[in-house]
């Protein structure tokens, strides 16, 4: 998929989002993960990011998906912890 379908798909996905999801599923779902298919108007919700996966891709074998964390920015949290010193 070119950068300009990827980015189209992103915009899209999270303008469907917030114009038609978000007052359905915040908070009762917070945490839970979404996959969007934007141009036919669908989504699948599952508290596991794989099942979100498979589920959609069950119902539009064809299709590509935006995917997001209900409530969250951001759908994964990438870094790593850093060692804190112990405070006596």
């Amino acid at each position: 998929m070119s950068t300009t379908i990827k980015d189209d798909l992103v915009a899209l996905g999270k303008k469907f989002y917030e114009e038609n999801l978000k007052a359905i599923l915040e908070p009762e779902h917070n945490g839970e993960f979404v996959a969007i298919e934007p141009y036919m108007g669908k989504y699948v919700v599952d508290e596991d990011e794989v099942q979100v996966m498979l589920k959609a891709r069950a119902e539009m074998p064809e299709s590509k998906f935006y995917f997001g964390r209900i409530g969250y920015e951001y759908t994964h949290k990438i870094g790593g912890s850093r060692l804190r010193k112990k405070v006596s």
